[in-house]
């Protein structure tokens, strides 16, 4: 029995310091190859748009748009710019 308790003492403690949750996933913009962000889902070219506008912010044009209309620009600029990154893209 008391292993048992030890054993859920020790899972309460180690299970969050395991547990991801959406809103953990870090994103460097500067990283993200337009060749990656073609194969990634939905919701991950959105969380790499919603990186990339952050990293844009000063650029009046980025800051503008919404997270959607980043993620659809992003998109856009890869399919021109294939070998590039997808800030470097947008920028051309």
């Amino acid at each position: 029995m008391k292993l048992s308790y030890a054993f859920a003492a020790v899972a309460l403690i180690a299970v969050p310091a395991f547990a991801q949750t959406e809103g953990d996933v870090k994103v460097d913009p500067s990283t993200v190859t337009c060749n990656d962000f073609s194969l990634m889902d939905a919701q991950n070219m959105t969380t790499v748009g919603i990186a990339v506008k952050e990293s844009l912010k000063d650029d009046a044009k980025f800051s503008a748009m919404t997270d959607e209309e980043m993620t659809i620009a992003a998109t856009d600029a890869c399919k021109a710019h294939p070998d590039g990154k997808v800030v470097d893209a947008l920028k051309m």
